[in-house]
């Protein structure tokens, strides 16, 4: 059963540990069933964050630019088949790539800002003077200026693609020049401003009065992982927005009950290709992450964390960046820590399945977890998987939507009919919810289909839930040792 009070302070226990600031709000089923603001809205004056705090956030970001090429789907004014040619004929490239190679970033345009820009600020005299933390306000302000698309055309047109259009990037950093040209193609395809065009079709609909005014929150970015640093915002009138965490909600419940778009264009924008980025959103922690929709690395950003098939919402609006902690695990932080800890009590089975390992899974699984006193029993993911690997055993990952809730092994010799269950693992934060006999009935399945008649598995003597679990789906013990049992079925 759910605990919102457990919920609710694991929420401000983690708010207090990272020194998260901005507001946390939880959606689940049409109602909000959490709402609170954490940290300072001012570090240097300990002012708090308030329910009525602003944060500034610009009109050119992946996600907001992503429902603005939904909407005009929607009114057939543009496809993600067209090329660019039809929107920006000057372009030397245009013919070859298609406005869906553009928003999954698939180009090939050379990237301006860190291509040229970066390149030419290190050989200023005024940016080799200055101290690191300096440069580093520097780096990050020259990131929001608001370039015009004259400008970027000016640095990349008739330069050489980097590679093919269509072909998967090398890497999942962000193309400001790709950033820009989406920018131009909707301005063109709907003949209006990008900020128009928000307002008119997205925040007007919604009843989102976000429009620009000084926020009230200073944006902190964090130097070198130790210290918070205020951001020195610069007004931008044009190209950005104040929003409070009360209109952030608006937002956060069009995309959970898919407002302002056809199911088709919410698929369109949704549908992740490379690297689990879609038009709109990345894949985090299990759930659709709406992308980039943050004011360059200031510090203001606005975090919508979805999934659709349970109908939950996660908002964190904020005016700074995260402090990481590196470990063995992997990499921390409260955002990270929020969503996994958080986002897991509210996961049962319902859209279960049993999915082969493979680069899309390999991270999630990775970070599969066991409690303490089960490491005595079994391997934890990442020994597990690296035995699967060298094994040549077949590994499958248990899958709640888009989590990866468990993990298996199967050794499947054919020819000497020799079948073999070597690894079986639920993440602590799904177990007691009935994945673990999913999982084993599934694969079970999958087994019979590779013509096993006979399976067998080994168990630790002392491990009596496993024992427990095994007998539901049909084992019964073959052989007991000094410190394993070993159980078989026959299918």
């Amino acid at each position: 059963m759910l605990n919102m009070t457990e919920i609710n302070n694991k929420i401000k226990d983690c708010a207090i540990t990272w020194g998260a600031s901005g507001a946390v709000t939880i959606y689940k089923d049409d109602k909000c069933c959490h709402r609170n603001v954490y940290g300072l809205a001012d570090r240097a004056k300990k002012l708090p964050i308030t329910e009525e705090s602003t944060y500034l956030l610009p009109y050119h970001n992946r996600f907001l630019m992503g429902l603005c090429i939904g909407k005009l789907i929607d009114d057939k004014k543009l496809k993600l088949s067209d090329t660019l040619d039809k929107y920006i004929k000057e372009y030397s490239h245009a013919s070859k790539i298609s406005v869906k190679q553009l928003c999954l970033k698939q180009t090939g345009i050379p990237d301006f800002f860190n291509g040229q820009i970066m390149k030419e600020l290190q050989k200023t005299d005024e940016y080799k003077k200055v101290d690191d933390e300096k440069r580093s306000l520097i780096e990050r302000k020259l990131l929001v200026f608001p370039w015009s698309f004259d400008e970027v055309l000016s640095r990349v047109n008739g330069i050489e693609l980097t590679c093919a259009p269509g072909t998967e990037p090398t890497d999942d950093l962000d193309n400001m020049s790709e950033t820009l040209f989406i920018r131009e193609v909707i301005e063109r395809a709907s003949k209006k401003s990008l900020a128009d065009f928000v307002q008119d079709e997205i925040f007007k609909p919604l009843m989102i009065h976000a429009v620009y005014k000084q926020p009230d929150t200073n944006p902190y970015s964090v130097y070198r992982n130790t210290a918070f640093l205020n951001s020195e915002y610069q007004p931008d009138e044009k190209n950005t927005f104040t929003m409070t965490s009360a209109e952030a909600e608006k937002l956060l419940n069009a995309v959970v009950e898919k407002k302002l778009l056809s199911e088709k264009a919410w698929k369109a924008i949704s549908t992740a290709v490379t690297f689990g980025q879609s038009i709109a959103f990345n894949s985090l922690y299990g759930l659709l992450s709406v992308r980039d929709f943050c004011y360059g690395s200031l510090g203001w950003n606005c975090n919508i964390c979805v999934d659709w098939d349970t109908k939950l919402g996660f908002l964190y609006l904020t005016n700074s960046e995260h402090m990481i902690s590196r470990t063995r695990e992997g990499i921390k932080y409260f955002l990270k820590e929020l969503l996994e800890e958080t986002a897991a009590a509210f996961v049962y089975p319902k859209n279960t399945k049993l999915v082969p390992f493979n680069k899309d899974n390999l991270w999630d699984t990775m970070r599969l977890s066991m409690r303490d006193d089960q490491l005595e029993f079994m391997n934890n993911a990442q020994r597990a998987i690296c035995i699967a690997c060298a094994y040549k055993q077949k590994l499958f990952v248990l899958t709640e939507g888009l989590r990866s809730i468990g993990l298996i092994a199967f050794t499947v010799d054919k020819k000497h009919q020799k079948y073999y269950i070597e690894s079986v693992l639920i993440d602590q934060k799904y177990q007691q919810r009935g994945f673990g006999k999913i999982m084993l009935t599934k694969g079970i399945d999958y087994l019979k289909l590779q013509g096993c008649k006979y399976l067998t598995i080994g168990v630790h003597r002392f491990n009596v839930a496993a024992q427990k679990l095994y007998t539901s789906v049909g084992f019964r013990v073959k052989t007991v040792y000094d410190d394993f049992v070993e159980m078989e079925a026959e299918l």
